[in-house]
């Protein structure tokens, strides 16, 4: 069980620096709008991952019986990567106009974490074949894979919320000019990884 904690968290923590469009969505948010912005999308991104891993260790039953259901996962995924990849090359203020209510914020920033990994077909493959993994190659008990999966959530929730507030601290040491630039990379990487979604469902 300590051998399921331990490694839970670290794969959890080292899961958050693989330079995903959720990582750089994370790092762009917290440098535009403040911290707390990017904690809700690292709280939706932890909500994400907890519904993939929630299905993986007990059973596929709660994901969609839909034909074709993973090709309108990638075109919903590589639409939403287009959509945030075209905002961020060709806005020219540092700050979009977000809902003012408290409400509105939240689900604003919450959805788009959330969004960014439900979407993304990787993370699916990653998930189930984790606990495939643990199940078969480690024996992995039930109360294991639970605990597993249960500290990864905690380390992807404390790590992206140390990357958010870090990021936000570094603003202060931008010019807008540089900060201009690390929104056009983010533009770039989420349009790149747009169109690599659909070339790997339709080659």
């Amino acid at each position: 069980m300590l051998s399921a904690i331990v490694f839970g968290f670290f794969y959890g923590f080292l899961l958050c620096f693989t330079f995903g469009p959720a990582f750089f969505r994370l790092i762009q948010t917290s440098i535009d709008n403040g911290y707390k912005s990017g904690i809700l999308i690292a709280f939706g991104v932890t909500v994400a991952d907890a519904i993939l891993m929630f299905s993986a260790v007990f059973g596929t039953a709660l994901l969609p019986k839909i034909e074709d259901f993973d090709v309108y996962l990638s075109v919903g995924g590589a639409v939403l990567l287009l959509l945030l990849g075209f905002i961020s090359l060709f806005k020219q203020q540092s700050q979009l106009v977000y809902p003012q209510t408290k409400l509105g914020t939240f689900l604003y920033y919450f959805t788009s974490g959330l969004l960014l990994n439900l979407l993304n077909p990787s993370n699916y493959i990653a998930v189930f074949g984790t606990s495939t993994y643990l199940r078969g190659a480690q024996h992995f008990s039930i109360h294991e894979l639970i605990a597993f999966f249960g500290f990864s959530l905690l380390a992807t929730m404390l790590a992206e919320s140390l990357i958010s507030f870090f990021a936000h601290k570094m603003k202060r040491l931008l010019t807008p000019t540089i900060i201009r630039r690390i929104n056009q990379t983010a533009g770039m990487v989420f349009i790149v990884s747009a169109f690599l979604l659909l070339y790997k469902q339709f080659r």
